[in-house]
């Protein structure tokens, strides 16, 4: 089992924590499972001292704050292509 609440990853930079929009590096722990089950939005929601980052990274830039439901949409559509170049549908 491999856990990770926000699919896409948090890196650690010299401002803190960052939670990566655009990188699912840590994804390469789940290639060649059997089964993958993804359940993220829960995660998404803790704000202050409960949320697992600092900062916030969409591309080159760096928020402390964005919209929830925004940066959700950007870390789905990043765990999306990592699917669709990853997974393999028709293996039983």
């Amino acid at each position: 089992m491999y856990r990770t609440p926000y699919l896409v990853d948090i890196v650690r930079e010299s401002v803190g924590d960052v939670l990566n929009l655009n990188s699912i590096e840590n994804g390469n722990a789940w290639k060649g499972m059997d089964m993958l089950i993804f359940n993220s939005w829960h995660w998404w929601l803790h704000t202050g001292k409960s949320q697992g980052w600092d900062y916030i990274r969409d591309g080159s830039a760096l928020y402390t704050n964005m919209d929830r439901l925004e940066a959700f949409n950007k870390g789905l559509s990043t765990w999306g292509r990592w699917v669709d170049q990853n997974v393999d549908p028709s293996k039983d």
